[in-house]
């Protein structure tokens, strides 16, 4: 044969760049050849989202109680049994400042008292025509059956308004008395002056000083 006649050695054509791309993939490949980024699966951690994973933590387990001090292991029977006292101490005194409160209302709402009083007399003949210097007095309350006795003292006299004229004073006199020993939780006390209407005066009034009216009474009621 001729070695002419010899066929030659015929090349393949490259037919892949023919080949299409599936859909959707075409872009996947950069011309330049080089792979992109694999986009993540998890959303980006924005300004106060939770974070997606936890430190790790580790629990140590119980141990044995930690041993007292020294000084503790010593005082503690004596603080123990300075706090009891202190706070017996505390309650007594507690106690001890209720009772005498309770006492001393109970002291000056029963305390005595002396209550003052008189009767107005003229100036000038210092009586009443009833009721003079030396008259006896007697007065009691519903709150005792003590009855209080005195009589009444030397005129005096004291410088009053004058109710018939404004911002001027006119002299009064009167005969004083004083009721010793009367009750503070007495309402008042009935006063009898001689032999005239018993009149009731109040126990504020006997304590400011008061001047008890005199109401004679009629020739059969003596």
């Amino acid at each position: 044969m001729d070695p002419h006649d010899q066929q030659e050695p015929t090349s393949t054509p490259d037919t892949t760049s023919e080949i299409p791309a599936p859909p959707g993939e075409e872009s996947a490949a950069p011309e330049s050849g080089v792979a992109g980024p694999v986009p993540s699966t998890q959303p980006a951690a924005g300004p106060g989202a939770a974070p997606t994973w936890s430190p790790p933590q580790m629990w140590l387990g119980p141990g044995p109680y930690l041993q007292r001090r020294t000084w503790q292991r010593t005082t503690r029977n004596a603080i123990t049994a300075i706090t009891g006292v202190s706070g017996a101490i505390w309650a007594l005194g507690a106690i001890a400042v209720i009772v005498v409160g309770w006492l001393m209302t109970g002291f000056l709402r029963t305390a005595p008292f002396d209550g003052a009083g008189g009767v107005v007399v003229s100036c000038a003949t210092r009586t009443t025509g009833d009721v003079s210097e030396g008259t006896r007095v007697v007065a009691w309350s519903d709150r005792t059956d003590k009855i209080v006795r005195t009589t009444l003292r030397r005129v005096k006299e004291i410088e009053r308004p004058d109710p018939d004229n404004a911002g001027k004073t006119r002299t009064v006199c009167y005969l004083p008395f004083t009721l010793k020993g009367l009750r503070s939780d007495a309402a008042g006390y009935t006063v009898r002056i001689g032999d005239t209407v018993p009149q009731f005066v109040t126990t504020k009034s006997l304590k400011e000083g008061a001047f008890v009216p005199v109401v004679v009474q009629s020739g059969g009621d003596r």
